[in-house]
């Protein structure tokens, strides 16, 4: 038996309470367990680099044998996890040291962390769906912690995540029924020869249920809110680790459990992949433009990377369904990508708030001689969101590209590189108004982040430029978590992939040379040549107008005012507004129904004999007519 494996899924909830308890002794106790015990997987998960284990039974229900295992799929995320994890709670105590809800953010972020492991762990259905929705229960309870309309936030996140949940519950039911186990294998081996509507009605159930976590639409209703209103060490794990969980359950149903053979043979192929998959790919797509687009207009901080977050899931989803080695591997190589990167601008705009206290665009800008390394961080992270070298979005979307080359998708790529430019225009828009323009006069004191604050960006940063110019480094993982799901893993070396078939050479490290030659011939430029005369910034006009400190210039506001006006209209149809209006319907038939509990018994005796009597019609007039 493995108690190691047990081990590593229960030292975040030992961390919880140990932490938790402490906080008891003093602040400081409860800090140092908190830390040391969300570092410690990292050294229990290494004796697990090469290893695959199947089937340690931890827990007998129903006279079933729950069990664990790890393969290369779930250490590579568990890993990756981990280390946002650490990350995001070094941010979480500064976020929290002067908060009453400091201890339980932390009891409960740690148990967040040791569900997560639950599902990447987990080998059979019941075990999967206790762990998802512990992450579910812990997460409403965060997201409470968050700001002012955070208590909106909650019940729009938790009805959701309980539509997820039923769907999936339906699935496991259907399953145990016909196969009287929970196992993975054993529902793989049912599935291989199940009726085709079984197949379908239980693959649909779970896709419901991962994506909803995943946030790919239409299913993503509650994310843009609950992403904004939620404590932003918080909303970085919702983005970076959370979202991610969906799309790793999504990718092992889909190619171990249920499997790209048995799709092939129950339905027609479009453009090389079975009608289900073909059919994902486009909401992938749906999603990248979708989230994009709205993305570009935002005023809010934290909604502009809740979009983002929507959008690059897309990417993600889109690269996954095409079911190719190629497309699976860009798919897996984003999902890294991604935690890192979207994981850079939560903590940028987090420590942005610590510092200013607002996440309204509008209000903030000019920051980059005062917070200059949560600038240079944005920078790398707004290079890696648009997928330009020599960060490392780029890799992982050249991959994606590549495969809709490969699969000869002509308006599924058009949609995905539209998807890249719309990224570069609303990464623009957040670095340009929180640290360029104008200073307002109230921000003139403001500080960089504490050093502890910096530490969480600074190495996610660093990751960023390392894995974009050695992408080999995490294409290591990925292949081998491709050869788990059965798929021929791509050539790659350290700098990049060589040429092969459906894939043209390139080599980022070349390429980033040549990106840095430009910059330093542009530097020499610069501080060679005469210098231009150097001027306060009120000392200036824009548009027309003098600029002074009560007349901001016109990109302070409705940056893309333009793109609101085009996007507008399709708001009214949007799957948002449908939301809010059955939730109106739904309140304003709560509220006819509470007037029926007056608590006076002859109200109710008189309704009791007004449902009697209509009963009594409908019988009687039913015998007659029919």
């Amino acid at each position: 038996m493995n108690f190691s494996l047990l081990m590593i899924l229960l030292t975040p909830f030992f961390g919880g309470l140990l932490a938790y308890a402490g906080s008891a002794l003093h602040k400081s106790v409860r800090n140092i367990f908190f830390l040391i015990f969300l570092f410690l997987p990292f050294v229990e998960l290494y004796q697990y680099a090469n290893k695959t284990i199947d089937n340690f039974y931890y827990l007998t229900v129903l006279g079933q044998n729950l069990s664990l295992g790890i393969n290369s799929l779930s250490f590579m995320l568990s890993i990756l996890f981990a280390l946002i994890f650490l990350l995001a709670g070094i941010f979480l105590l500064f976020e929290f040291d002067k908060s009453d809800d400091g201890d339980l953010a932390v009891l409960e972020f740690s148990f967040l962390e040791g569900a997560v492991f639950g599902v990447l762990f987990a080998r059979d259905i019941l075990s999967f769906f206790i762990f998802f929705e512990l992450i579910a229960v812990l997460v409403f309870f965060l997201v409470g912690k968050g700001y002012k309309d955070a208590h909106i936030a909650q019940p729009k996140y938790i009805t959701w995540a309980l539509i997820g949940a039923n769907s999936m519950l339906a699935a496991i039911m259907l399953l145990f029924f016909k196969t009287g186990s929970f196992g993975y294998s054993e529902i793989a081996g049912y599935l291989s020869t199940a009726p085709t509507s079984i197949v379908l009605t239980t693959f649909v159930l779970f896709a419901i249920g991962f994506l909803v976590e995943a946030s790919t639409m239409p299913l993503h209703v509650w994310a843009p809110i609950t992403y904004t209103e939620a404590p932003d060490s918080v909303s970085v794990v919702l983005s970076s680790v959370v979202k991610k969980v969906g799309l790793y359950l999504f990718t092992l149903f889909t190619f171990s459990i249920f499997g790209l053979n048995l799709f092939s043979k129950i339905m027609p192929k479009i453009f090389g992949s079975p009608l289900i998959l073909y059919i994902l790919q486009w909401v992938g797509a749906f999603t990248i433009i979708v989230g994009t687009f709205v993305a570009i207009v935002q005023e809010d901080a934290k909604k502009i990377l809740a979009w983002s977050s929507i959008a690059q899931s897309g990417y993600i989803l889109l690269g996954l369904s095409l079911g190719t080695s190629l497309g699976v591997a860009g798919g897996l190589l984003h999902i890294i990508n991604h935690s890192i990167f979207k994981g850079i601008l939560f903590f940028v705009v987090g420590g942005v708030i610590y510092r200013t206290g607002t996440k309204d665009l509008s209000e903030l800008g000019g920051l980059i001689k005062k917070m200059p390394v949560s600038f240079i961080a944005m920078l790398f992270a707004i290079i890696a969101t648009a997928g330009i070298p020599p960060l490392n979005g780029f890799a992982s979307k050249y991959l994606i590209y590549e495969a809709l080359i490969q699969n000869k998708e002509p308006i599924l790529l058009t949609v995905a590189l539209l998807g890249g430019t719309g990224s570069f225009m609303y990464v623009y828009r957040l670095i340009h108004s929180i640290f360029l323009g104008q200073l307002p006069k109230k921000y003139e004191s403001v500080k960089e982040v504490p050093i502890l604050m910096q530490i969480p960006m600074l190495v996610l940063s660093l990751l960023a430029l390392l894995f974009g110019i050695l992408p080999g480094i995490p294409m290591y993982f990925v292949s081998k978590a491709e050869a788990f799901l059965g798929f021929e893993p791509i050539k790659y070396n350290l700098t990049g992939f060589p040429e092969q078939s459906g894939l043209h050479a390139v080599n980022i490290l070349a390429i980033s040379l040549a990106l840095t030659g430009g910059f330093v011939v542009a530097a020499l430029i610069f501080y060679l040549l005469p210098r231009a005369r150097k001027v306060h910034q009120l000392d200036n006009y824009y548009a027309g107008e003098v600029l002074t400190e009560d007349v901001k210039y016109n990109y302070s506001f409705g940056f893309y005012s333009f793109f609101d006006d085009i996007i507008r209209p399709f708001n009214e149809w949007s799957v948002d507004k449908i939301y809010e209006d059955f939730t109106g319907f739904v309140k304003t038939i709560g509220d006819y129904l509470r007037r029926v509990y007056t608590g006076n018994l002859e109200t109710y005796v008189s309704l009791g004999i007004i449902v009697l009597t209509i009963f009594s019609l409908i019988y009687i007039l039913g015998g007659v007519l029919w």
